[in-house]
């Protein structure tokens, strides 16, 4: 067919080319003419626009139910995890009664924690554990007894656990530098009680089964030496095997943490004779730059072939016997520990050294030195290998009262 042809009515000429796209217009259903259409709103636009103006409100109102029921859950909800979370904590250093606090050895700090919930000290386990993971030093906590304040935060617990005032040192069985068994017998058998004196005293004189090392050669049963010096505490209950076994426990740990024994093989001495050097370096020398030097002197006079002549070898003699050094000669007592009478090193260490002076013992500075004195009014010692210049100065220490007899 061309153009111009005549079409029936209501054939597809007669419709717009949109329409078979989009379909017929509103108008052809809504029977409305075209004047109508623009004359007022079509009766389906009505109810379309009521429809999205009543979705809208209902939105609007869900919105607000929403917005209301957050904010209830916000208020009530909030307080109640925060309790929840929150860790009961007292503040300040305590203001409650004092309580004594015993920390046992190898306590974590969780055992230290429930310890002190227990005691009322603090207001719960993670107000001291969350402290103590915030303090470093927290590892240093030492066991022992402590006084502490009932109703502590857990970070003043720490400090005051880190404290040594606030240690009750009555439970302490302190070792210092250079004390001898009988000091250390003296302490223990007040710490640990009467029930352990006979226990004590046996093994001062018998110390083979507290562990004593195997590699110093053949020991006479003195645990002399071998009580490292450090403070110790004891759990109640300890026995005296259990305690004295923990001070050789740690004078074996420095051997190994320094390489004592090694280093007094390499120094051409046996461990055990090192140990004795370093007992009387401990005693005779006040300064640790000096304790090296006693050391060399010790080995030049056992080299010449000279004894010893140290006074704090015949001053431990005396302990032995019960005796006041002070009243004693040292060079006429009855003892193998008398190194004017014996030549050579006394039979077994005269104290518990440190380890400056163990250190200087295997150690020794080197020098040509045979005698020393005090040459100060502190204590600094003066070392020569001239006769004649020691008499001097043993002269002039007695004439300024430098501590020489």
């Amino acid at each position: 067919m061309t153009r111009g042809e005549f079409e029936p009515p209501g054939s597809l000429g007669d419709l717009d080319d949109s329409s078979l796209v989009f379909g017929p217009d509103d108008d052809l259903f809504d029977g409305a003419t075209q004047d109508d259409s623009t004359d007022r709103p079509r009766r389906s636009d009505r109810h379309r626009q009521k429809a999205v103006g009543r979705r809208r409100r209902r939105g609007r109102l869900i919105l607000v139910v929403v917005a209301v029921l957050v904010a209830v859950v916000l208020a009530v909800g909030i307080p109640l995890l925060k309790d929840h979370f929150t860790v009961a904590d007292y503040h300040g250093a305590g203001s409650g009664a004092v309580v004594v606090v015993t920390i046992p050895t190898g306590a974590s700090a969780s055992d230290i924690a429930d310890i002190l919930k227990k005691s009322g000290v603090v207001a719960s386990t993670e107000a001291f554990t969350d402290a103590a993971s915030s303090n470093a030093n927290s590892k240093s906590i030492q066991p022992g007894s402590y006084n502490l304040h009932k109703h502590t935060s857990g970070k003043q617990a720490v400090l005051q656990l880190l404290d040594p005032a606030s240690r009750n040192s009555n439970d302490d069985v302190l070792v210092p530098e250079g004390a001898t068994v009988i000091d250390v017998e003296a302490r223990l058998e007040k710490v640990l009680g009467s029930s352990q004196t006979a226990a004590i005293k046996k093994i001062m004189t018998h110390a083979d089964d507290i562990g004593l090392p195997v590699n110093y050669g053949k020991l006479t049963g003195s645990p002399e030496g071998f009580l490292f010096p450090a403070t110790y505490n004891f759990d109640p209950g300890t026995t005296a095997d259990a305690a004295l076994q923990q001070m050789v426990q740690r004078y074996i740990s420095e051997d190994r943490n320094t390489g004592f024994a090694g280093d007094a093989k390499a120094a051409k001495l046996s461990p055990y004779d090192a140990l004795i050097i370093a007992s009387i370096a401990q005693a005779e020398a006040k300064y640790p730059e000096d304790m090296p030097k006693v050391s060399r002197v010790i080995l030049n006079r056992i080299k010449a072939g000279m004894p010893l002549q140290i006074d704090a070898t015949s001053a431990y003699a005396a302990k032995l016997q019960g005796l006041d050094p002070a009243k004693v000669i040292y060079a006429q007592i009855d003892s193998p520990y008398n190194t004017y009478q014996n030549k050579g090193l006394p039979p077994t260490p005269i104290g518990n050294p440190g380890a400056a002076a163990m250190n200087g013992a295997v150690h020794a500075t080197p020098g040509n030195w045979l005698y020393y004195v005090n040459g100060d009014k502190a204590g600094h010692l003066y070392f020569t290998n001239d006769p004649n210049k020691f008499a001097t100065a043993v002269a002039k220490c007695q004439k300024n009262h430098w501590g020489c007899a």
